[in-house]
């Protein structure tokens, strides 16, 4: 409260009217003595309240300012973008909040410690789309905490520091649900070396066993065996540990080798047990599934037809997800169990998808779980092992197999009888149906999870110069509002800068940004001195160019983002932070053209589509020329070394 609002009580006080005393008690010169008191005790419990009331005011403040230095770092501003809403185009405010990160500074001569993971690898990326775990758990690599024995994270995966001797690899306990059966798979780029991975268990004592090994895994051919093991805590036959006691925890132990130019990298380790259960708790939606997988019959291939069931499967999961050609024995020599002599072995099939780009695992399923992939657009393949007699009501009396792996491509309900539809490489036809509730006796529960992998590093632009930077792929959720998709031809690439002056305001705190739930504004590139990150897929529309749903820049242009970021000291001051991020996006600007068979004419400011003063650092300081000379001359040299 302020001094002018206590006079104001004080002087009300002093003027209000005295009390009455009850007549014949008090004396006059008692009474004034009493009136006296009574203002001074008025004009004492007014000041209290003035005093009381300023204190809390005091407290208040002082709680709010620690609070807000407590709090994380203040939210910079989100860049100006244009939105697209009912097909009427908006322009996004310039000061909607986005969280301010620091940059790491990352050097392609630096090895990255392992206790130095570039911050922007902080979430596992390969559980970041939708992942069809069951009972399985992945183990993303740069999540792993262990002992390092000449292996570093680099970028988003375990590999070699020095190429002269193994590497290896000690995690901390894992723990896990009890289960007595385990069965390891991973995804690696071996790059023709090798990855072994070991798993020690820890028995009810508190013991761990030795190392049981899933073998040396390798792309190069006739590298790939198996080691099985049977010891007296369990058995590891080829693909499957079975223990004598259930477990709660493990440790992995991996070992990289390098044979070539290039170090192995692994990605991704999953356990899948019988007894992690069941992180799949959706159940599908739709009544009837039929995915478009191609057929293959695996006696195809006479020389080894009746014993590639698992690698024909597989074939038929790569011809889904849009692979050309390649041959089924290309997948059969990929997965080649050097050791065991065959080609089942379930977790060198899902090695394989690995290294092909997929993200793949075993997992053990049930029939929801199995119809919910489904549902996902994901065909599933199962390993089954069938008596005669078993399939009889499907209209197969004699069909019988000691192990057999097919591909699950959807379910359909007929005459109300729920049938799987199959593509069964071994039968001549291939595709069949059985009924559920027969294939639910022949099935194990086994299956090969394949999924697209999401993208991480795309390319790495500007190789031996300056501007030598790993381009990274973070992209935006499908189903968003600023996601909506399509695929068009790319006619333009459109650049802007951000307008976000705010300290922090980097190009990964944009990257944080376009992600959030409920952001309408979206762009393909953001570019700061340092880092660069990929939101979409070139070839899809985004809202950015302020041009409308069906805009040319919306819809055929790449849209850049250059960060300018508290160093740019304003829109008329570009500093050395802002110079580096213009010639960044110049060799951008110069792949993409040379990708896309793109001239320089295509190469548009944002300001051109929709009239908005963008990217206002370059128009206000008449850089653009300038801009536009630097991404030629990269071009240039890039079509001279390429052709």
């Amino acid at each position: 409260m302020n001094d002018e609002n206590k006079t104001e009580l004080t002087e009300n006080a002093e003027t209000a009217p005295e009390t009455q005393a009850p007549s014949g008690e008090n004396t006059a010169a008692e009474q004034t003595e009493q009136a006296a008191a009574k203002k001074t005790d008025k004009i004492t419990l007014l000041a209290s309240v003035a005093a009381i009331v300023s204190i809390v005011v005091i407290a208040a403040t002082f709680v709010y300012c620690f609070l807000q230095m407590n709090a994380p770092r203040a939210p910079a501003a989100v860049p100006a973008a244009e939105t697209v809403t009912d097909g009427v185009t908006e322009t996004e405010n310039e000061t909607d909040a986005v969280t301010a990160k620091e940059t790491v500074e990352m050097s392609d001569k630096k090895i990255l410690q392992a206790d130095k993971l570039p911050k922007f690898v902080t979430k596992d990326f390969y559980k970041s789309d939708e992942k069809l775990f069951n009972r399985a758990v992945m183990f993303s690599a740069n999540e792993l905490k262990g002992e390092f024995d000449n292996v570093i994270f680099k970028y988003d995966g375990l590999t070699v520091a020095d190429s002269e001797r193994p590497g290896v690899f000690i995690s901390d306990e894992l723990k896990m649900s009890g289960f007595k059966k385990l069965i390891m798979s991973w995804n690696a780029d071996t790059k023709g070396g090798t990855a072994e991975i070991g798993v020690m268990v820890k028995l009810p004592d508190g013991t761990y066993t030795e190392p049981y090994s899933w073998g040396v895994w390798s792309a190069a051919p006739g590298v790939s065996g198996s080691r099985s093991k049977k010891d007296k805590n369990g058995e590891l036959d080829v693909d499957t540990l079975t223990l004598n006691e259930k477990c709660t925890a493990i440790k992995l132990k991996i070992t990289l080798k390098q044979t070539g130019e290039d170090p192995p990298v692994l990605y991704n380790v999953t356990a899948a047990t019988d007894g992690n259960k069941s992180l799949l708790t959706k159940t599908p939606t739709v009544k009837s599934v039929k995915l478009k997988v191609k057929k293959r019959y695996q006696l195809d291939v006479p020389e080894i037809g009746g014993v590639i069931c698992s690698p024909t499967s597989l074939s038929m999961v790569r011809d889904y997800y849009g692979e050309k050609k390649f041959e089924t024995k290309d997948t059969a020599d990929g997965v080649y169990d050097n050791k065991e002599g065959f080609y089942g072995n379930w977790s060198y099939n899902v090695a394989y998808a690995g290294e092909l780009g997929y993200n793949a695992f075993v997992d053990i399923y049930d029939m929801n779980a199995l119809k919910w992939a489904l549902s996902r657009n994901v065909p599933i393949v199962c390993s089954v092992a069938v008596e005669k007699g078993q399939l009889k009501e499907s209209g197969y009396p004699d069909y019988s197999t000691d192990g057999h792996l097919l591909c699950v491509i959807g379910y359909e309900t007929t005459d109300g009888r729920d049938y799987l539809i199959v593509n069964d490489p071994v039968m001549k036809q291939v595709e069949v149906k059985y009924l559920v509730s027969e294939f639910e006796k022949i099935w194990c529960g086994v299956v090969y999870v394949v999924q697209k992998k999401p993208e991480r590093f795309t390319w790495r632009i500007g190789e031996g110069t300056a501007q030598d930077i790993m381009v990274t792929a973070d992209y935006i959720p499908e189903g968003r509002y600023n996601r909506p998709g399509g695929n068009y031809k790319v006619k333009y690439i459109v650049i802007h800068n951000t307008g976000n002056f705010s300290a922090g305001a980097d190009a990964n705190a944009h990257r944080d940004y376009v992600k959030q739930e409920g952001t309408k504004t979206s762009w393909h590139f953001t570019v700061d001195d340092k880092t660069i990150f990929k939101h979409l897929p070139e070839e899809e529309r985004a809202w950015h160019a302020g041009d409308g749903r069906d805009g040319q820049g919306n819809t055929y242009g790449i849209g850049i983002e250059m960060c300018v970021n508290h160093e740019t000291e304003g829109t008329r001051h570009p500093s050395k932070y802002f110079y580096k991020t213009m010639d960044n996006t110049a060799q951008l600007v110069a792949e993409l053209m040379y990708k896309y068979n793109l001239k320089i004419k295509q190469v548009r400011q944002h300001w051109h589509f929709s009239g908005k003063n963008c990217p206002q650092v370059i128009r206000e300081n008449d850089l653009w020329d300038a801009f536009l000379e630097n991404v030629q001359q990269r071009y240039d040299k890039i079509k001279a070394e390429r052709g």
